[in-house]
């Protein structure tokens, strides 16, 4: 079995979930502002009825909530495809730095799932209905928790670029050392049937 082949793919879920899901996390928010400056007509007379103001507070807390119903369910993917990497990393491939880096993505995820996540949910629903301009102690607490959380998956991101610096350069020299080790060259094979 191809352990490091399958290491690589549960990598490469983890980064490409990750950058996904922040696409995903930012398009939300920016739909919002799309919704309220150019509505089609059905919606436009909702929003003269609930008002502008009403109507980005609601949007952007159904954004919000989108959001973080994502986050939380992402966080379960990483914990379970982390588990599985550092796995294939410790008994398949067999390289326990490897497998340390990505135990440290994952112990970086808990702090995240168990610690970071539920505070910013209740904050995150708390201030969604503050008006845009009211000073908020709540709102700097959850930009700088946001900010937390932000800096963890750049840091959990370098470390997959790391594993996968490590992971990929033993593949292409595995392929190398097959090439050295059974090369085919008889003399009587080099001639052309005629």
């Amino acid at each position: 079995m191809h352990h490091s082949r399958i290491a690589a793919f549960l990598l490469g879920a983890l980064l490409l979930g990750s950058l996904f899901l922040t696409f995903v996390a930012t398009r939300n928010f920016h739909a919002v502002d799309a919704v309220l400056n150019a509505p089609p007509p059905e919606a436009s007379k909702m929003i003269q009825t609930l008002g502008h103001q009403n109507a980005r507070q609601l949007l952007h807390y159904l954004a919000g909530e989108e959001n973080r119903g994502y986050f939380e369910a992402w966080e379960l993917a990483q914990i379970s495809l982390g588990i599985a990497l550092v796995a294939f990393l410790l008994f398949g491939v067999e390289k326990r730095l490897l497998a340390g880096l990505a135990g440290a993505m994952l112990a970086l995820t808990l702090f995240q799932h168990f610690k970071i996540t539920p505070d910013l949910l209740w904050m995150g629903r708390s201030i969604d209905f503050l008006p845009a301009a009211a000073e908020s102690q709540a709102r700097d607490q959850f930009w700088k928790l946001h900010g937390i959380y932000g800096g963890i998956e750049v840091v959990k991101m370098l470390l997959a670029v790391t594993i996968a610096g490590f992971l990929f350069p033993m593949r292409r020299r595995r392929l190398r050392q097959r090439v050295e080790i059974d090369p085919v060259d008889y003399a009587n094979h080099r001639h052309v049937n005629r």
